[in-house]
């Protein structure tokens, strides 16, 4: 019902009381009576104020209202990318077409492989021969390492040797030249002393024996026997005197110079075992050798395992895979393609979960924009269905000729729906009061900035409120002084209502509308 039907019988009653006032008032005027005409407009007025407006209504509500940024732009993906051979080759197979699915390390294309394979095998070859080397350099460290072991004990042993003969035959000849001792002379002069007293008690008994062997009272063998004992005392007891003379005399100068070589000799030997410690430095040298051979052993080792590696890693970059969870936008190679650096691009692929809208912002909104925002994003391909988003990136650049910003909104894509390129609308929540008081914009009068005023019913009677306004949509605004939830708010013609006025409710709306 509209206001102009709503307020009918009122200005019907006000059009005849206006003809009725004319009327008195010509009549007062011709008979002159002035009283007459005011208590007539009185009787008039008292008589419209007595007839009730009839009026719709809507409570004042508590919701949620936010003030909101609409902007526009297109969608594009975040993962938006062009996958490419990294070496040169046959293209063999290509697995997938546009629109197809692809999972994040999925086989997508395939290159050549028997060059990178033959590679790989020719350096896992040489790996096997540096480790056989390897083993064989440790081998040969050991037996170095023995062998000088064994050196240094026998050269050690044989100049010990070598001195002790030296020293040895020093000594001899030293007696040699320093004659008998005297211990040895009266060692000498006793023996002599001794085998004398020997032979003179061997020849007496040989007289007796004589003497008993011609009375025959002995046997012939018992005399040989003491003229065998008699015999041996005179060979000891010359060579006793002998001996004495040879220590009273000395030694011969043949003995002397034999001596004297042997000196020779044995100082000849000790200079030859100490010459031998020569062997021993050289099989220390073996065994650095030997160490430097596993050094290098083990460096040709690594670089060969590098190698193998490189050769690996060849082969696998042979297998082209996707690097991510997306479809296929465009496929740019086919099979028997020879890719070169020139040309390498396999697929495109786009990641729909990464699916954002760059929006174009105005300088004068630039400042309230926020990262993290919410964002209720609407596409013109799917009418009716809203997607969620945030503002994840705010350019900090204006463009030299909109004077517009552009702002990223990541959008989150259920059902992987979203394409790039679809044109979308943005709608960015800049405040959001979960519990204000909420009327519809069209019972605000007399609306100046944050304030205004408004008609509620009270008594059945239209009761004026100034107000003071705070969050605003096209349908709704917030009311933060003046009313309260509930206060029952006139929205259809309260234009014609004064403070006070009788009114009549023809219709209550439960709810503010949506906006």
């Amino acid at each position: 019902m509209t206001p102009r039907n709503l307020n009918t019988p009122r200005l019907l009653t006000l059009a005849a009381l206006s003809v009725v006032i004319g009327g008195l008032g010509i009549t007062g005027c011709n008979r002159g009576g002035a009283e007459k005409k005011a208590a007539a407009q009185k009787a008039a007025a008292e008589k419209v104020a007595a007839i009730a407006t009839q009026v719709s209504v809507t409570p004042a509500k508590q919701e949620s209202i936010s003030e909101t940024v609409d902007v526009t732009g297109t969608l594009n993906a975040e993962n938006d990318v062009l996958v490419s051979t990294k070496l040169s080759g046959r293209i063999t197979n290509v697995y997938f077409r546009e629109g197809d699915p692809v999972r994040k390390g999925q086989v997508i294309a395939q290159q050549d492989t028997a060059d990178a394979q033959a590679q790989l095998d020719q350096q896992r070859a040489n790996l096997e021969a540096a480790r056989t080397r390897l083993t064989q350099s440790e081998v040969a460290y050991r037996n170095s390492l023995t062998t000088l072991k064994l050196t240094e004990q026998q050269t050690v042993s044989a100049v010990r040797l070598a001195q002790a003969q030296l020293d040895a035959a020093k000594q001899q000849l030293a007696v040699i030249k320093s004659g008998a001792r005297p211990q040895e002379l009266q060692q000498s002069q006793e023996n002599v002393t001794s085998a004398k007293a020997d032979q003179v008690k061997a020849r007496a008994d040989l007289k007796r024996y004589q003497e008993l062997y011609r009375q025959q009272a002995i046997s012939a063998q018992q005399l040989d026997q003491a003229q065998a004992v008699a015999d041996s005392s005179d060979a000891r007891y010359n060579s006793a005197v002998q001996g004495l003379s040879l220590v009273k005399e000395g030694a011969r100068q043949e003995d002397i110079l034999r001596t004297e070589a042997q000196v020779e000799q044995t100082n000849q030997g000790l200079i030859t075992a100490q010459s031998n410690r020569q062997q021993v430095t050289l099989r220390r040298a073996d065994v650095d050798n030997a160490q430097a051979g596993i050094a290098s052993s083990r460096a040709s080792i690594k670089q060969t395992e590098a190698a193998v590696r490189l050769a690996e890693q060849a082969l696998r970059d042979l297998t082209i895979v996707s690097p991510m969870d997306g479809i296929v936008a465009e496929r740019k190679a086919e099979p028997g393609v020879q890719a070169t650096a020139q040309r390498s691009d396999v697929m495109r692929i786009v990641a729909l979960n990464s699916i954002y809208l760059d929006a174009q912002l105005a300088e004068t909104q630039y400042a309230r924009i926020r990262r993290e925002q919410a964002v209720s994003v609407n596409v013109d391909a799917f009418p009716g269905r809203s997607f969620s988003g945030r503002v994840s990136k705010i350019f900090p650049i204006a463009s030299a000729t909109a004077r517009s910003f552009t702002v990223r909104i990541s959008i989150v894509n259920n059902g992987n729906v979203l394409r790039p390129s679809m044109f979308a609308r943005g709608q960015i929540t800049l405040l959001t009061n979960p519990k204000a008081i909420v009327i519809v914009r069209e019972a605000i009068l007399d609306q100046k900035g944050s304030t205004g005023r408004v008609l509620i019913v009270e008594g059945g009677k239209a009761v004026e409120r100034q107000v003071k306004l705070g969050i605003s949509t096209i349908q709704k605004v917030e009311v933060t002084e003046g009313i309260k939830a509930g206060d029952q708010i006139i929205t259809t013609g309260q234009a014609q209502l004064s403070d006070g006025d009788k009114v009549e409710v023809l219709k209550t709306t439960a709810s503010t509308p949506t906006p």
